[in-house]
């Protein structure tokens, strides 16, 4: 999940005509220093180790030549240095006397390890067996078959952990990172699973966890009820053969906003995964309008949670490590221009309202299935602040990047706000450019196109050096 404090700034009708007698718009308000004011602290989308600055890669590349020179316990200070997270406090490492020891977080576990200066391990505990468990324990030993660097373990207070442990002489950069990588999101996957299937499991160590604020919890709980109400009102409104297309990009699209603007965790986040698999997993066995009633049946029950339930998954949890991978470039621009190629036919034929939910899709599709590069990742979020000004506003952005009653941009927040969020990485991306003039503001549908696919274009590359 995504914090940013100081960093990030940030119609349904289309096409609208002038109101009669308005033959001339208001002045804008005046540009804050942070267009985002209001939004510090708060997070949107998947958290993404995808977001490293140049002085952050060359840790990495200096642990890869320190390992080589035989600088053990140089190369895993410059390892951890790597994942340390300033922003997130992820990552907390004390000398000891013979070496070091450590602490990270990624969701709703907490790792904690060691060094002696010949053996480096990590442990991070899932759950604790109240009472023996046969099932359960099974479970786990399946479990060891899909690990590559970790295995489970039982401690005698019956304590379910997941290990990782190596020499120093033979951790290099990639095995110590893909290591505890697996260790912590494995762990923060299957704990949930764990307690979900074993109700005599009882969950271990959630001190590390922050708590929304009722207010906070009462706007993500309104929106994401909202959303999934009027999903389903469109989907049903439309013929389920001939705008099965049109239904599914309803649908999955809604999944995706919740999972970018709710940030759950845990068993919802499971829960939202499992509807994006009844579309993907299924595409070449089941017809599309089958699969569209099995999203819309799931999505339907996810009314069924209480705000109890609500706030056991989402919460304020730190993260080290992505759970998805990082995208090639031309699949995330491949994603957002097919979207917005299919969504042209909706407006040659007057349904601009599905248009725009399908240029959202195919921004969002990305967020949901890569570890995004963390500049797309706050223009996304200007982006989202744009086409949902209220949900923004309720959460407490003080101004608006998008006036829903006028129907007006404050297009120059906008652009200040995408200046600052590129600014960030200019030192990272040498070939990264932003030209103002691509993006259009006539109507949100043209403003969603042309950020999105101006944004898709980026030159990203980077250098060692």
């Amino acid at each position: 999940m995504i914090s940013w404090l100081h960093k990030l700034l940030g119609k349904d009708k289309e096409d609208e005509q002038p109101e009669p007698g308005r033959n001339h718009k208001q002045d804008p308000p005046a540009v804050p220093a942070n267009p985002l004011e209001g939004l510090e602290g708060l997070r949107f989308g998947r958290y993404s180790d995808n977001n490293k600055t140049l002085i952050k890669s060359r840790k990495w590349y200096a642990a890869e030549d320190l390992y080589k020179e035989k600088k053990y316990e140089e190369a895993l200070d410059a390892i951890f240095d790597y994942l340390r997270d300033e922003t997130e406090d992820n990552l907390h490492l004390e000398k000891t006397e013979n070496g070091f020891k450590f602490d990270l977080v990624q969701g709703s576990r907490k790792i904690y390890g060691e060094s002696d200066g010949k053996f480096i391990s990590a442990r991070v505990p899932l759950a604790v067996m109240q009472t023996p468990s046969t099932a359960a324990m099974r479970r786990l030993l399946e479990l060891n078959y899909t690990l590559y660097y970790t295995r489970t373990a039982l401690d005698d207070k019956n304590t379910l952990y997941m290990v990782f442990d190596s020499e120093i002489t033979t951790g290099s950069p990639n095995k110590i990172y893909y290591g505890l990588r697996e260790l912590a999101v494995k762990a923060d996957r299957q704990d949930d699973l764990l307690l979900a299937d074993f109700p005599t499991l009882k969950t271990a160590d959630l001190s590390h966890i922050e708590q929304l604020t009722d207010h906070e919890l009462d706007v993500k709980y309104k929106y994401f009820r909202k959303w999934i109400e009027e999903a389903l009102r469109r989907a049903e409104a439309l013929n389920a053969d001939s705008f099965s297309g049109a239904i599914a990009y309803i649908l999955l699209g809604t999944v995706y906003r919740i999972d970018f603007l709710i940030a759950p965790e845990s068993k919802l986040l499971s829960d939202l995964e499992r509807i994006h698999n009844m579309y993907w997993e299924k595409k070449e066995d089941i017809p599309l309008i089958e699969r569209n009633q099995m999203m819309k049946d799931a999505i339907r029950k996810l009314l069924d949670i209480s705000r109890e339930s609500f706030a056991n998954s989402v919460f304020r949890a730190k993260g080290t490590f992505s759970m998805a991978s990082p995208a090639k470039p031309e699949k995330v621009k491949d994603h957002i221009f097919n979207a917005n190629k299919d969504s042209h036919w909706y407006i040659d034929n007057k349904y601009p309202d599905i248009a725009r939910l399908i240029n959202e899709y195919g921004v969002l599709h990305n967020q949901f299935i890569y570890s995004m590069p963390k500049v797309q990742t706050d223009i996304t979020v200007i982006y989202m602040a744009v086409m949902h000004p209220e949900f923004f506003l309720e959460l407490g952005m003080k101004e608006p990047l998008y006036d829903t009653t006028n129907k007006e941009f404050h297009d120059e927040a906008i652009k200040d706000a995408i200046d600052i969020a590129i600014g960030r990485f200019k030192d990272k991306y040498n070939y990264m450019k932003w030209d103002h003039k691509r993006v259009l503001y006539d109507n949100l549908y043209d403003f969603g196109v042309t950020l999105s696919e101006h944004m898709a274009n980026l030159n990203l590359e980077t250098k060692r050096s």
